[in-house]
């Protein structure tokens, strides 16, 4: 490989690798700002982004920290999912949603293996799905301290090609987010 290729391939690796994890020192921590559930996700309206794979996440702990606001970006026209609690499916709360045709549904579950089953009690203070132009956005709110209590914050993202809450997603991925307080 010539001078020019490595250089390439050097920046190609370093655009992947900021894409792939959140800014520099970035950690969720308390804003004045509240976030709007509203199906799109606004300029400056949360105060932590990062991506993976190819799923946006974007989050913000309210101003006194007892509640947590979360949008999901996906590449879909189907369901799009958070999972908090866990790096894993299983033992994760789930929040799922999809826009079908203009009819929002949101959901919030329980992972138990490999599979899910509906909560019998409702979390959520606020929700909203949106698609458009080929994406699929989930945001929420709920109280944050059963899962932002600590030093950090676990999820889960994943989406499904369809509109349902019973297909297999097409991609899924861990992520970690540093707290301060």
């Amino acid at each position: 490989m010539n001078r020019t290729g490595t250089l390439k391939a050097v920046a190609c690796l370093a655009a992947a690798l900021l894409l792939s994890a959140p800014l520099f020192g970035q950690t969720l921590s308390p804003s004045p700002n509240t976030p709007v559930a509203d199906g799109r996700v606004g300029p400056g309206e949360y105060t932590y982004t990062s991506v993976r794979k190819d799923m946006t996440v974007h989050l913000s702990l309210s101003g006194d920290g007892g509640t947590l606001h979360a949008a999901l970006e996906a590449p879909t026209t189907g369901w799009a999912a958070v999972g908090l609690g866990s790096l894993r499916m299983n033992g994760a709360f789930l929040v799922l949603g999809y826009d079908a045709g203009g009819v929002p549904s949101v959901r919030e579950d329980t992972g138990s293996g490999h599979r899910h089953t509906p909560n019998p009690n409702r979390v959520l203070t606020a929700q909203a799905v949106r698609e458009a132009s080929g994406r699929t956005v989930l945001e929420f709110a709920l109280p944050s301290a059963p899962y932002a209590a600590g030093s950090s914050l676990k999820l889960i993202l994943a989406y499904g090609r369809r509109d349902d809450f019973a297909s297999i997603h097409a991609r899924h991925a861990p992520l970690e987010v540093p707290i301060s307080r």
